[in-house]
């Protein structure tokens, strides 16, 4: 037997079983994805909050808004801001913005890498992850940068193509790190996928987004109290909570996002592709036995069926073996005769 026949075979998957699967593993990893994103975006958060305090003129603040929001509130001045004022506030919001879009694209990318080694069975570890992230990092951003160019491009020309494009990149960021594909390439490649199940990837982006924004808002909302105290972030109190909120929001929806995302990608490929656990390994490096036994949490193979599980079928699939035949059974012995009166001879029991 081939290391390929034996490698455990994948089969697509409704909307709702990806998201069931990415919600096992985000509560199965938890621990380690939290760590992934707080060890990248706290210390960076710390940094956005510091350079837009300092670029803040004295009689400015930023309000929260009463939001948890890790963006902020807009900026209230008393009076007018001067022209050095206003190009020092341009410019200390522009590299928290800077800070924060690179922290962001790190811990996303890390939470990918342990997502992916979550599927296959691996032990998840949030040092190798980020290892595997800051490697990838630069073209991270870079797919990132040309992403959202086209996409709000799109919308600029009448917003359905924003929207076709937006969702077409669902899954380019894992195209990036299981396939090593460029930025561009990363973009294509997305969109070849997406192709054919534009509706599907879009309900799968959709109500996962909806179920991480819920959660995400309700759990910061709760845990910074930033419905009951809304302090200007230039205040130590208001710098505490903003940075809280921010930290919470990220390590609450980034690890959510990376695994129903990477799920998605996953089933693409089996659909398209035929794609297996030993593929995946090998995409990313590691080490796995040809028998070696799938996660719980990944769906069973159905018993093989005369009939393709969609259509056009799968790369390789064949039917499975025919069912043996029915032999016919005699046909039971009547207590009753066949017409009355009965025929000469007729007994009960005959047929």
């Amino acid at each position: 037997m081939s290391a390929q026949e034996s490698a455990p075979q994948l089969r697509p998957l409704g909307i709702g079983e990806i998201l069931d699967v990415g919600i096992k593993i985000y509560s199965r990893n938890w621990l380690t994805l939290f760590k992934i994103v707080a060890f990248v975006v706290l210390p960076a958060q710390i940094l956005v909050n510091f350079a837009e305090i300092s670029a803040l003129p004295g009689n400015a603040t930023i309000s929260n808004g009463g939001s948890p929001s890790p963006f902020g509130g807009p900026v209230t001045v008393d009076g007018t801001l001067s022209g050095h004022q206003a190009a020092v506030l341009l410019v200390g919001f522009s590299g928290a913005f800077l800070i924060q879009f690179i922290a962001g694209r790190f811990a996303q990318a890390g939470c990918f890498r342990a997502v992916a080694d979550a599927y296959l069975g691996e032990e998840v570890g949030w040092r190798s992850s980020l290892r595997f992230a800051l490697r990838r990092l630069p073209a991270i951003v870079w797919l990132s940068i040309l992403a959202g160019f086209f996409v709000v491009l799109g919308f600029v020309f009448f917003v359905i193509p924003g929207v076709y494009l937006y969702v077409a990149f669902t899954v380019a960021v894992p195209v990036l790190l299981v396939e090593g594909a460029g930025p561009w390439r990363a973009l294509r490649r997305s969109r070849q996928l997406v192709q054919g199940r534009w509706w599907g990837t879009l309900g799968v982006a959709l109500v996962g987004y909806l179920l991480v924004s819920i959660v995400s808002v309700a759990l910061t909302g709760v845990v910074v109290g930033v419905a009951f105290a809304n302090p200007a972030r230039n205040t130590v109190t208001g710098f505490v909570l903003n940075t809280l909120a921010a930290t919470i929001g990220s390590m609450i929806a980034t690890p959510a996002a990376a695994a129903f995302i990477t799920v998605l990608y996953i089933d693409l490929r089996v659909r398209k592709e035929g794609f297996d656990l030993l593929l995946l390994a090998r995409r990313l490096g590691v080490e796995r036995e040809p028998g070696q036994a799938p996660p719980s949490f990944v769906p069973e193979l159905p018993p093989p069926e005369s009939q393709p599980p969609f259509w056009p079928p799968p790369p390789g699939w064949e039917p499975g073996p025919a069912p043996p035949p029915v032999e016919p059974q005699p046909a039971p012995a009547s207590s009753q005769p066949p017409f009355w009166p009965p025929p000469p001879g007729w007994k009960p029991g005959d047929g």
